[in-house]
């Protein structure tokens, strides 16, 4: 079980799976559509309101995986960064309560689940001038949502739920044994961070149009690995943290506006994501309560905060379905989004590469007769968009000169999906 790579200092930015690719493979399919127009496993994370629509237990289970190619040339940049690809399961369920009374076919649980299929969570350790790529760094890592759904009657819809990322802390204490030798004790804890969502929809009254919204609490998992040293004799060094932000999603607002049913159904949105709170994803490495009384400069020296702003992510998704004979269907779906990058340019020490995205996705469903299965697949492409930046060492950089950076994500899934009665 791989739980961190360990290669420097600070920690790379990281956030969930789903932040950067999506959630269920017909949200994926339409572009990262969801929020209004989702339907299933999917609004578990894209909006928990609509689990209320649900009126049989659906199990989805499936595949994804992404490939990364970034590169960077310039000054002390040649060619393609190191990312590791990511392949993972999906995991989905919708369970409508069995209430009765008033609250009848009103009320549903959702839970969806991403798991890498070789890391609880990776957290990469690197130097602040090592080349790094928060996007392709942000999806490595367990992944669970869960959420609950209540229709409150005259087309409005609520719902709350919580997302949840893996984590990781530890400790190594180096000693000297009673023989005079020098060991280790290593101890690592799984632990996991939390974040709230609320959501709401609104349908009209023959249920084709919807509006959905949905607000994200922050999600911050720390990466914290403390190195102690005990009975070395005369010598005292302080605790070492290996410490940093492992993954980080900021708050988000999402609205959309959605035609729900029809053969042909459309979904357009936007998503604000809050990045001026990310803190960086460096932590000191001794600290002034560490530290040896008297000592004048207690906590190790931190890069300056990546100084990250805001952004609107706008999202268009269409889908159009077939009904054939005996009741098999088909549908296609598309999408396309842009996702522009939060991240200033690196002009300093820090290479904290990050580029504008254009996201083009397809999918496609088909459910064949009376049976109760539906299978799904989407193909997904986010083109990293040029940029670059250009160094000066009067700001800290190691070398002058300008670095482009530009990249290519190509991702793809397939989910089945079992309804029950």
């Amino acid at each position: 079980m791989g739980f961190a790579a360990l290669g420097g200092a600070p920690a790379v930015a990281s956030a969930s799976p789903q932040a950067v690719l999506g959630f269920g493979s017909r949200a994926i399919g339409m572009g990262g559509t969801g929020i209004a127009a989702g339907e299933g496993a999917d609004v578990v994370y894209a909006n928990p309101a609509l689990l209320s629509a649900a009126r049989a237990t659906e199990l989805t289970v499936g595949f994804l995986g992404a490939s990364f190619d970034v590169r960077a040339d310039g000054p002390g940049f040649r060619g393609p960064i190191d990312v590791a690809p990511l392949r993972a399961t999906t995991l989905g369920a919708v369970v409508p309560l069995p209430f009765t009374g008033a609250l009848a076919r009103r009320v549903a649980l959702g839970l969806g689940f991403v798991t890498p299929t070789d890391v609880v969570v990776r957290a990469r350790i690197l130097f602040p001038e090592r080349a790094q790529v928060p996007l392709a760094d942000r999806v490595q890592s367990v992944a669970v949502q869960g959420g609950l759904g209540v229709d409150v009657g005259h087309g409005v819809r609520v719902g709350a739920g919580f997302a949840a990322l893996a984590a990781l802390e530890g400790s190594v204490v180096v000693r000297t044994d009673a023989s005079g030798r020098v060991g280790t004790e290593v101890r690592d804890t799984l632990v996991a961070s939390y974040a709230p969502v609320f959501a709401a929809s609104w349908e009209s009254r023959d249920g084709r149009h919807r509006v959905g919204s949905v607000v994200r609490g922050p999600l911050v998992g720390r990466f914290d690995v403390v190195i102690r040293a005990e009975d070395l004799g005369s010598i005292t060094i302080p605790p070492l943290h290996i410490s940093g932000v492992a993954q980080y999603d900021p708050w988000q607002v999402g609205l959309e506006v959605a035609r729900a049913e029809g053969p042909y159904r459309v979904a357009i949105g936007l998503t604000y994501s809050h990045w001026q709170d990310y803190p960086g994803p460096a932590e000191a490495t001794v600290r002034c309560d560490d530290a040896p009384e008297g000592t004048s400069e207690c906590a190790a020296p931190v890069p300056a905060p990546p100084r990250f702003v805001g952004v609107v992510s706008p999202r268009l998704g269409v889908e159009r379905a077939f009904e054939l004979e005996g009741g098999t269907s088909l549908k296609f779906r598309a999408g396309v989004a842009f996702e522009p990058s939060p991240a200033p340019a690196q002009r300093g020490r820090a290479n904290l590469f990050d580029m504008h995205r254009t996201v083009v996705a397809a999918g496609w469903g088909a459910k064949l007769g009376a049976l109760p299965l539906a299978l799904d697949g989407f193909f997904q492409a986010q083109v990293l968009h040029a940029r670059t930046h250009d160094k000066d060492p009067a700001l800290g950089a190691l070398e002058e000169g300008v670095v482009a950076t530009r990249g290519l994500v190509l991702a793809a899934g397939l989910a089945l999906t079992a309804r029950l009665r």
